[in-house]
């Protein structure tokens, strides 16, 4: 029995254990769809909580940002409303059991028992959602800053200059570039576009953008890094502190720092940047106006923003303005518009903003009027957001000096090429820079001047001209503004220069003015006796139809230092002129109908400084009398200020007298002249007469010397002439029938010549012989050309008298060793061009030769004569022209010239071979000459042919030699 009870209440208890499971897993089943409406309202719930806990993230978005956590939960919440949502389909579909004719009620108490589950998840979540601890953090700072667009009119330019900026910052070995130039030019529109570019956000950690401007100080940066950095400052810090803070920061970042507007240097590790470096990975970039700022900040690399061309200025005025622009009436208006903002970007978007779809054709003339005339009439937006812009560089020119020297620069007509030399002496005879100078100081600190602006951006160099500098219209516009009567400056200018067809100035604007210019105005007639009490400058060059200058018209300009008159028809001067006491610099080059000055004129005016009466044109020679010229060169006696002279002297006495009595030239204080004697001859061609115009500013003392029978004695030169030539660097010499070598007149005289220039001396065969070889001859001449010398057998002559070579000049005399430029030219009697190997090596700087119509030349060394491959290594241009009997260089043994640029050959009809091969000439651009001469070449093989093929052919299509 007690088996029996025990067994039974075993079988008890194992059935409770089981009835509750299957009990509780059958109400999964049999309360499925209340406990699916609980999940539902949970659901709600949860989504609610949600939705509120997204619309504060989205609120906060821009300072604050969802911690992990919350992150995490939003997860959570998605994953659960998936499977509510996969849950909600099952439920809609009953599964069925036994053939289909009954619920499945398995599948329904799986489905109870995860509804069951879902509704405990929910409510964890629900829990979740409280986070104690919040869930929003302040944000981390976003890697880049998007700038505002420059817009979607910018020229090709600016996505170049980008390319070439993206470039150096892809370079590991460019840590710190500058991109400069004038104002409105563009630069900070790129620096947009390389702030926005999206290669950039991958690049770096941080990109940070300031503005720096003027006057900028430590703080102001370090406050605007810190913002960008999010970095909470409470104000009390010490500018140290907040270095510190923000060194921390940045020390394991890559950053790029860009900085816009910078006029002074910035010190990065003050503010609190870890320099960059290689090494580091981070990157500066800045904008600037002026040069100078890149040399401190010590950029690697620097990349100048240039105005645009002429056809990118007109596309983006056109796109700027609309079609009304391309109307047949108003287009060549809009072209000339165009013009005067001169490529600027900055100018371009103002007035194409004025005109934008304006169609009254009266509108568009009155605004080019306005436009060309900024001095007495301005366009308002113009004035307020272009020159603006610009007087801020003029501004921090901090040197009254450069002020002054920029203001002079407006005096020249609108796209001048403004000669370097010729400013800075009006600068010195005015005054701007100081009298105690001397020409050669006076000089060095006008060229720093110069440079110093145009590291400013306010002027610029001109390309292929490297004493010349020229002033961007828009900025003459500037000047001109700032000059005129109303412009509030210092400095009062009268300018009418460049302009052909304006009525003459009222007398008050004669009276106010500092300065005047009308060069190369047209100008026909002057005021009888203007008041010019301030005036201190006149510049009347250029104007050929002005003959006349009324007699009382320098009565009234007490103060005037500078006077030019050069290209004018004037035919004498007036007496008035005796007046001027305070004239420093008197200019009265190629006047070629100029007939007398007024007698005494010279000593009266004893404090000139700068005095020029020379010719240099192509086609005349002066009118002033024999008897006129002796007056003005014994006159120039007492002008014991005179620091600079160019004169015409009609013989060697008057030369004479005046090495003889001039005090400046006794006292070696007249450092910069141009002598000439007996010059009647004009120059043979246009380059020649360029050549001969500026010779006096590029070499400062020149002396040219035209022999005339009843002035030549002996076969030497006349002592005048030697004793100028000692002091000379420039020389010039024609028609010296007697003088067998050049060297001849004495090592002293050509020791210091830099250019030397020998015409139609029959009588000459060499320039060098043995007696200047031993003296080591024209150890400093740079240029030499040699024309129509009907005997020249040599340019360095190796024999005795009995035909014996002469040993080796020693090695520390130099014979040539500087030479730059040979021309030679209608030297028919010449058969070698080099007397030997030993001047090949002497020519180690050559790099220009041109060899014109010298038909007895054979080549270029004896026969016998072994060359290697170091001569002439810095040959760039070689020109062989009707050399008949010419058969080869260096007997056809291939020279290596890695500097050679262009060949130029025509009318050798014997030459056959170029002195190249495979190797040579690395650098050679172009070769030109007639399609028969390249095709009777003969090539050692077809890849040295093959080679230079493709530079003879472009140029065959462009030129055929005569």
């Amino acid at each position: 029995m007690a088996v029996a009870a025990s067994c039974t209440q075993l079988v008890c208890e194992i059935g409770k254990c089981l009835c509750a499971p299957i009990a509780r897993r059958i109400n999964y089943a049999r309360k499925l769809s209340k406990n699916w409406e609980a999940l539902c309202k949970k659901a709600s719930e949860l989504g609610i909580k949600r939705n509120d806990i997204v619309a504060e993230i989205d609120r906060m978005n821009l300072e604050k940002t969802p911690t992990q956590e919350c992150d995490a939960w939003r997860t959570e919440v998605a994953e659960m409303e998936n499977k509510i949502e996969t849950t909600k389909q099952e439920f809609n579909v009953e599964k069925k059991c036994v053939g289909g004719l009954c619920p499945d009620i398995f599948a329904r108490i799986e489905l109870g028992e995860r509804v069951v589950n879902m509704i405990n998840d929910i409510d964890v979540l629900l829990e979740k959602s409280k986070f104690g601890s919040g869930f929003l953090v302040d944000s981390p700072p976003a890697r880049v800053e998007k700038q505002p667009g420059p817009g979607s009119t910018l020229s090709m330019s600016a996505y170049d200059t980008l390319g070439m900026v993206l470039d150096e910052i892809r370079d590991e070995s460019t840590p710190k570039i500058g991109i400069w130039g004038m104002g409105g030019v563009g630069k900070t529109s790129v620096l947009q576009l390389l702030n926005n570019t999206p290669e950039i956000t991958a690049m770096f950690d941080h990109v940070i953008w300031v503005t720096v401007s003027k006057s900028p100080s430590i703080r102001m940066i370090q406050e605007e890094v810190a913002r960008r950095l999010e970095i909470r400052l409470d104000g009390g810090e010490s500018d140290e502190t907040v270095a510190r803070q923000l060194f921390r920061k940045l020390d394991d970042k890559r950053y790029l720092l860009l900085l816009d507007d910078v006029w002074e240097m910035v010190d990065l590790t003050h503010i609190g940047f870890p320099n960059p470096i290689k090494d580091n990975g981070c990157k500066l970039v800045l904008t600037t106006r002026n040069f100078e700022v890149c040399r401190k900040m010590g950029t690697y690399t620097e990349i100048k923003v240039k105005v645009l061309s002429e056809e990118e200025a007109l596309e983006m005025f056109y796109t700027n303005v609309g079609d009304v622009a391309r109307l047949p009436t108003i287009k060549e208006l809009a072209e000339s518009i165009v013009k005067e903002c001169d490529g600027l970007p900055l100018a371009l978007k103002v007035v194409s903003g004025a005109l934008r779809k304006e169609a009254n054709v009266n509108v568009w003339r009155n605004f080019l009027r306005e436009l060309r005339s900024p001095a007495t009439s301005f366009i308002e937006d113009l004035n307020e957001k272009v020159f603006k812009v610009l007087k801020v560089s003029y501004d921090q020119l901090k040197n009254i000096e450069k002020k002054k020297c920029l203001f002079f620069c407006g005096l020249y007509p609108e796209d001048s090429k403004i000669k370097k030399p010729e400013l800075i002496e009006y600068w010195k005879a005015e005054g701007i820079l100081s009298r105690k100078l001397t020409w050669e100081e006076a000089h060095d600190k006008g060229e720093a001047i110069l440079q110093a602006l145009i590291d400013a951006s306010l002027l610029e160099k001109c390309d292929g001209y490297d004493d010349h500098v020229k002033m961007h219209d828009v900025v003459r516009d500037l000047v001109l503004a700032m000059t005129s009567p109303e412009g509030g400056e210092e400095s009062t200018h009268l300018v009418r220069a460049g302009i052909s067809s304006e009525k003459m100035p009222e007398e008050v604007e004669w009276k106010k003015a500092t300065r005047i210019s009308f060069m190369d105005h047209d100008l026909r007639n002057l005021p009888k006796s203007p008041d010019c009490p301030e005036l201190l400058t006149l510049l009347l060059q250029g104007n050929r139809n002005l003959e006349a200058i009324p007699e009382t018209f320098f009565d009234n300009m007490p103060n005037l230092r500078v006077l030019d008159l050069s290209r004018t028809g004037i035919e004498s001067l007036p007496t008035s002129m005796l007046k001027l006491d305070n004239i420093r610099e008197l200019i009265l080059s190629d006047c070629e109908k100029l007939e007398a000055l007024p007698v005494g004129m010279i000593r009266k005016l004893s404090q000139i400084e700068v005095f020029k009466l020379a010719y240099s044109g192509t086609h005349f020679k002066g009118r002033l009398s024999d008897e006129s010229t002796d007056i003005v060169g014994k006159e120039l006696n007492d002008l014991s200020s005179l620091s600079f002279l160019d004169f015409d002297f009609k013989r060697v006495d008057n030369l004479q007298y005046f090495l003889q009595h001039s005090r400046p030239w006794k006292q070696r204080t007249l450092t910069v002249f141009g002598l000439s004697v007996g010059r009647d001859w004009a120059p043979h061609s246009p380059a020649d007469h360029w050549e001969t115009k500026w010779l006096i500013e590029k070499y400062k003392r020149c002396l040219s010397y035209q022999v005339s029978g009843e002035e030549e004695m002996g076969s030497g030169l006349p002592s005048a002439i030697e004793d100028a030539l000692n002091r000379s660097n420039c020389f010039q010499l024609e028609g010296q029938d007697k003088l067998n070598s050049l060297s001849e007149v004495g090592a002293d005289n050509t020791y210091e010549l830099r250019y030397c220039r020998i015409e139609n001396c029959d009588a000459l065969e060499n320039v060098a012989n043995r007696n200047g070889l031993q003296t080591g001859a024209f150890p400093n001449l740079e240029r030499l050309h040699l024309i129509n010398l009907w005997n020249l057998k040599s340019i360095l002559c190796l024999e005795t008298d009995e035909g014996q070579l002469l040993p080796p000049t020693p090695p520390n005399l130099k014979s040539f060793a500087n030479l730059k430029t040979l021309y030679l030219k209608n030297c028919p009697r010449i058969e070698q061009l080099f007397s030997s190997g030993f001047m090949v090596q002497q020519l180690s700087n050559l790099e220009v030769l041109k060899l014109l119509d010298c038909r007895g030349l054979k080549g270029m060394v004896p026969d016998d004569e072994k060359i290697e491959y170091e001569a002439l290594p810095r040959l760039r241009f070689l020109w062989l022209y009707h050399s008949l009997d010419f058969v080869s260089f260096f007997k056809g043994v291939p020279m290596y010239w890695q500097s050679l640029l262009e060949v130029k050959i025509g009318g050798c009809p014997k030459l056959r071979k170029l002195p190249i091969d495979t190797n040579s000439c690395p650098n050679l651009k172009a070769i030109r000459g007639k399609q028969e001469w390249w095709d009777a070449l003969e090539w050692d093989n077809d890849a040295i042919k093959l080679r230079f093929q493709p530079l003879f052919k472009v140029i065959l299509i462009c030129l055929s030699l005569t």
